[in-house]
């Protein structure tokens, strides 16, 4: 290149420090701040400006502009769009430099919350790294890249018939084939990044995707927690978001409209039009598609502060008034140290303003803050508000009520039908949910493999354990959860551990597999509690201590089981397991040391609190008294265990662990087994942990009977106890389980008396029982209803298969014991709660 253009370049440049930047501009314009940025670790960002991007040899001039570089820069991110378009001029760059430098091949959006995004919808394909000694990489389609980078799509993938998954800046957009793709400008590419987890966006332009397409994505984003973000209102309503917790087995965490910035959303009209802005900033969706949790809120309404952290107030001391932000909208309450219970959930076309909670007087200061808070609101909240009365009124709040009242606008919504001179005021009833059928997931189709480089990184992977969960606020408090219902899963959302950033891989054939069943990890849910709040009382009511044996002797009745609590552990709890576990600790450790190493996307961001809970899961499957058949017994006679704290632990270990959803074998003997005396219909319940067989061509000694069972709630330990002879699922504490059927093999057949004892020869009984775990919450049918026989299907195949095979003889005496305990035809409402102190859980 001709020396005397370079030598022009320089003089026309200017290169000088802008905060942590470092700016490259024509000497014609004058220095303008280019807003916050913060750069990776030992990373130097060069700006261009663009009247400085149309100098000719602008490229060939920048190591005389840059040099020196500062001390300790090992990477150089030149942000000048399209630059790496043409890779020879950057090669030269980064070899007259001896340095790494990161750039665009295209256009990229530049704001600081879309993490400088120059992927799909961009123009370009991302960010490609250059080297000294090295040809051009890509380095991804985000700078700086987020931890989950990889487990995204680099380019547009269809799902279904119906539903395109397309990357944008803050992880995927789910939308209607028909819809026209996101770029710059979109809608989409306004919602901002998050260093921690994917978002999901949901809607736009055409139909709102189904919760099955959207269940097929969230499965396989299970290990980096995503959160879902409902563009169109249809995916924010509650009978969307419970079916999508129904199919994925899972609680949903979503917002409850598009994103704007930290703690700030905007519920959406049909047509993409801001509706309102909704206190809830960040709503929980429990499993199985029960209520709704606030998570996180926004900014308070004009003349309130926060105080709590789901909270607003109104004044000071005993005058004060205060305003829980519910799913729903906003309780009014006097002062009192209990928090409004989740009322009901969150509605897209509006909010509601509930005066009081049941028991409270609704009187002058009460409705005189409401008057207060309606007269701040912005014209979108103002226009769909609803009154609600929680309480009862006292004589002189009719007429406050009815002022109040007549100050507000007509709701907008619903759009059907004359709008009402004034907001309605509900009576305070409960509000019924609705029921969610679970219908049959369509079969995931194959997309196509056509692209080009860079490689696509998609959402099909190896199976891997998934642990991690979306990162929250420290002071964000987690309602306490129920106490499980017999057949209760632990659903709840993840802390990411860093996680392995892979290189992108083709998408797998997943042609004619039915999305309940792609064999992936499935996401376990919530490890780690956050300590409630003072001001917060539970989602649901506080259950008696549990009862002892020894207190029910002495009340003349047996003693009840003991359904060990769906929670996560505390640390008080790990450090006492710990200790009172001892060497059988310390040699578990090992075990668990090793999986992590094998698997990392079982760690946690605390490694040691996970330790702690796959350690009480390994001890459940070894010997002695933390083995399975004494901590069941003691969980039937209705005591903790034999070890301090390993009942929580184990809890937490299980619900860390990868969902099977396979059928599992469990055995028994014939007229011996309570599962073959039971007929069609008939449910048995474990209300302690139940083992299974993920291995269908395995059998015991002395068993003649087979038993299947469809799970729900099963959770794999293959990626935890690595080289055993059988691998092993758990089934969650107080699962129940629907007999189907009980099936014998026509005479002729192999008797399935168990062969030699080497297993030459062996094969399987008989005679089988069929079961479907039930899920939690669901009142089955003394009759067949159509899941069970869709199931029942599935197990005859299963059977059938296994029938016609040989089977090897696993003759581990423990493992014979977990496999074959026999289930309780027993009713879990009998039965005490264990509380173990997780109201007072320490926060992690």
């Amino acid at each position: 290149m001709d020396r005397n253009a370079d030598r022009q370049s320089l003089d026309e440049l200017v290169a000088e420090p802008q905060g942590g930047h470092l700016l490259v501009r024509h000497r014609t314009e004058p220095a303008a701040d280019a807003g916050p940025r913060h750069p990776a670790p030992a990373q130097l960002i060069v700006l261009i400006s663009p009247r400085a991007r149309q100098v000719p040899s602008l490229v060939a001039a920048l190591p005389a502009l840059l040099r020196p570089l500062p001390e300790g820069v090992r990477s150089l991110c030149v942000a000048l769009p399209g630059l790496a378009a043409d890779p020879a001029p950057v090669q030269v760059l980064a070899k007259e430099l001896d340095i790494e430098v990161l750039a665009p091949d295209g256009e990229f959006v530049p704001e600081p919350a879309a993490a400088w995004y120059a992927g799909h919808g961009s123009g370009g394909t991302g960010w490609w790294r250059f080297r000294p000694d090295a040809p051009p990489a890509f380095a991804g389609a985000r700078l700086p890249a987020p931890r989950w980078e990889g487990a995204v799509p680099v380019t547009a993938v269809p799902l279904d018939a119906a539903t395109v998954a397309e990357p944008v800046a803050a992880g995927i957009l789910l939308r209607s084939v028909d819809a026209p793709a996101a770029g710059v400008g979109h809608p989409a590419f306004t919602v901002p990044v998050d260093e921690h987890f994917p978002k999901v966006l949901v809607g736009g332009a055409g139909p709102v995707p189904t919760p099955a397409a959207v269940a097929a994505v969230l499965d396989r984003l299970a290990p980096v927690g995503p959160v879902l973000v409902p563009v169109d209102p249809g995916a924010s309503s509650h009978v969307w978001q419970a079916e999508l917790a129904l199919r994925t087995g899972r609680e949903v965490l979503f917002t409850p409209g598009v994103p704007l910035g930290p703690a700030l959303a905007t519920a959406l009209t049909p047509e993409g039009e801001p509706l309102f802005q909704p206190f809830p900033a960040l709503l929980r969706q429990t499993a199985r598609g029960g209520d709704q949790q606030v998570l996180e809120v926004g900014p308070p309404p004009t003349g309130w502060t926060r105080s709590g952290p789901r909270t607003y107030r109104l004044g000071a001391g005993e005058t004060a008034v205060y305003a829980d932000v519910v799913p729903s909208g906003l309780v009014l309450r006097p002062a009192s140290p209990e928090c409004a219970a989740e009322i009901a959930p969150f509605d897209p076309t509006g909010w509601t303003l509930t005066l009081g909670t049941p028991g409270d007087v609704v009187g002058l200061r009460l409705l005189v803050a409401a008057e207060r808070l309606v007269a701040g609101l912005d014209p979108g909240r103002r226009a769909v508000v609803r009154v609600r009365v929680g309480g009862e009124l006292d004589e002189q709040a009719g007429a406050i009520l009815h002022r109040m009242a007549e100050a507000l606008p007509s709701p907008r919504v619903p759009p059907t039908g004359p709008a009402p001179a004034v907001p309605p005021v509900e009576p305070a009833v409960p509000v019924a949910e609705p029921a969610v059928p679970l219908a049959e997931p369509a079969p995931l189709p194959r997309p196509p493999v056509s692209y080009a480089a860079p490689p696509i990184a998609t959402m099909s992977s190896v199976p891997v354990s998934t642990v991690s969960e979306p990162r929250r606020p420290a002071e964000q408090p987690v309602p306490e959860p129920e106490a499980p219902a017999a057949g209760t899963t632990p659903e709840t959302g993840q802390v990411p551990a860093e996680p392995v950033v892979q290189a992108p891989v083709p998408l797998e054939n997943t042609e004619d597999v039915p999305i309940a069943e792609v064999p992936e990890a499935e996401a376990p849910e919530e490890p780690h509690p956050v300590q409630q709040a003072e001001d917060e009382s539970p989602a649901a009511p506080v259950e008696p201590a549990p009862v002892e044996p020894a207190e029910a002797a002495a009340a003349g009745g047996p003693a009840k089981p003991l359904v060990p609590k769906d929670r996560p552990s505390t640390t008080a709890e790990q450090n006492r397991f710990a200790v009172a576990a001892g060497e059988a600790f310390t040699e578990a450790l090992a075990t668990v040391n090793a999986a992590l190493a094998a698997w990392p996307s079982m760690r946690q961001g605390d490694a040691n609190e996970a330790k702690a809970d796959y350690v009480a899961v390994c001890l459940y499957l070894g010997r002695g008294e933390t083995g399975a058949t004494q901590v069941n017994g003691a969980v039937r006679a209705g005591r903790k265990g034999p070890v301090d704290a390993q009942l929580p632990c184990l809890v937490s270990g299980i619900r860390r662990l990868p969902t099977h959803r396979r059928a599992v074998l469990r055995q028994g003997r014939v007229g011996e087994s309570l599962e073959h005396q039971s007929s069609p219909g008939t449910v048995l319940t474990e209300p302690g942990f139940l083992t299974g067989s993920m291995d269908l061509d395995v059998t015991v000694p002395g068993a003649d009977l087979d038993v299947l069972i469809w799970p729900a709630s099963a959770r794999r330990t293959s990626e935890l106890m690595i080289s055993r002879p059988m691998n092993e699922v758990v089934f969650a504490a107080g699962a129940r389980f629907k007999a189907l059927a009980v099936r014998t093999a026509e005479d002729g057949d192999d008797d399935g008396e168990g062969g030699d004892e080497r297993g030459e020869g062996v094969s399987a009984p008989r005679v089988a029982v069929l079961f479907r775990e039930l899920t939690p919450g669901e009142s089955p049918g003394t009759e067949l209803d159509e899941r069970d026989l869709i199931v029942l299907a599935k197990l005859d195949r299963v059977l059938a298969s296994r029938q016609q095979g040989g089977v090897r003889v696993v003759e581990d005496p423990e493992v014979a014991a977990r496999l074959t305990t026999s289930l309780l035809e027993w009713q879990p409402e009998a039965a005490e709660p264990e509380l173990a102190g997780h109201a007072a859980a320490a926060t992690r």
